[in-house]
């Protein structure tokens, strides 16, 4: 379990996030919903130890029950622009973070090149950033991070930039991964419709300023949700959006 308590962010005298807590289990997705710029990426920038430095934030991180430094080798993240390096090539980008935990070069692309394939990527390895779409930058980026064996995954919107049949095989290829490898995922995302079908339970936050106002668990397997069951999820979600809006 990865939790976080009393995080409290400030932009001058500005209040983004008030008194935040949340828990983030092992092998379960949850996904954090609200209005634009009620703090959602900036919980996720301050739990992966990268938030703004003209922001002031209060806060802890626990594991297991134990403090935890920001960043912590235990989670990775993938923010919402692919920020890949343009002078490495596609594979190279992909491996860099297993480099960075200690990996050579050389075994790094043996582990990512087997995904190519089912990222959508097959052919590009030595390619550069700039020679990609969008939507392939992304899916490099998402490479890049779930290739990592961490425990805990911070995802922000990370299948925004991919076309509608690429986010359904990503959507499923993420699940699949985690039946066979369990780890925890925390993401941000703007999909009602991503929300309620790929996470075991759902956070809202507030718009003024940001805390948590609903915690929806999805209990039922994803594979046996019905439509009408969904629909009624994404109803709830929507009218509790739309009065923290109002």
């Amino acid at each position: 379990m990865l939790r976080v308590e009393g995080l409290t962010i400030r932009a001058g005298s500005r209040v983004l996030v008030d008194d935040l807590a949340l828990a983030i289990p092992d092998g379960r997705i949850t996904c954090l919903i609200g209005p634009s710029g009620c703090g959602k990426s900036s919980v996720i920038k301050w739990l992966s130890g990268i938030l703004d430095r003209s922001l002031e934030a209060s806060g802890r991180a626990f594991l297991d029950g134990r403090p935890v430094p920001r960043p912590d080798p235990a989670l990775a993240y993938q923010p919402q622009q692919d920020a890949l390096f343009p002078w490495l090539t596609v594979a190279e980008n992909a491996g860099l973070g297993l480099e960075m935990r200690g990996q050579s070069r050389r075994d790094a692309r043996a582990r990512v090149l087997p995904l190519f394939a089912p990222f959508g990527l097959e052919g590009c390895a030595d390619a550069f950033p700039a020679q990609l779409s969008g939507g392939m930058r992304q899916r490099a980026a998402f490479l890049r991070t779930i290739v990592q064996d961490t425990r805990f995954v911070a995802l922000d919107e990370p299948f925004s930039a991919l076309d509608a049949v690429t986010r359904l095989r990503m959507q499923d290829w993420l699940c699949a991964r985690l039946t066979e490898t369990p780890r925890g995922v925390l993401m941000v995302t703007h999909d009602l419709h991503e929300a309620t079908q790929m996470a075991d339970r759902i956070l809202v936050m507030s718009a003024r300023p940001g805390r948590i106002v609903a915690d929806i668990p999805l209990t039922t397997p994803r594979a046996a949700r019905t439509e009408a069951a969904l629909a009624d999820t994404r109803s709830t979600l929507k009218s509790l959006l739309l009065k923290e809006t109002s």
